[in-house]
């Protein structure tokens, strides 16, 4: 499996997530951060799938995408710390 096979559904969950958490309870955290992270994910996974279609490695779709994780890695684990 490639990257992007996990990486566009998984960000339109989370663009979908973040529009019905604004929707039902007006949170604009998370319009920000599930509808933006998710649009960064779509990006990121647009990105390796056109290198896919050339047969070449998109460094920077993977780069997007690693960054992202981190970055949420750090924010949920100093919530729970």
């Amino acid at each position: 499996m490639h990257d992007f096979c996990f990486t566009i559904p998984y960000g339109l969950v989370l663009v979908i997530g973040g529009v019905i958490g604004y929707l039902k309870k007006g949170s604009m955290a998370s319009l920000g951060g599930g509808a933006g992270t998710g649009l960064v994910l779509i990006f990121a996974g647009y990105l390796s799938l056109k290198a896919f279609e050339k047969r070449k490695n998109s460094f920077p779709g993977l780069a997007i995408e690693t960054g992202k994780t981190l970055l949420f890695l750090f924010f949920v684990s100093s919530i729970w710390l």
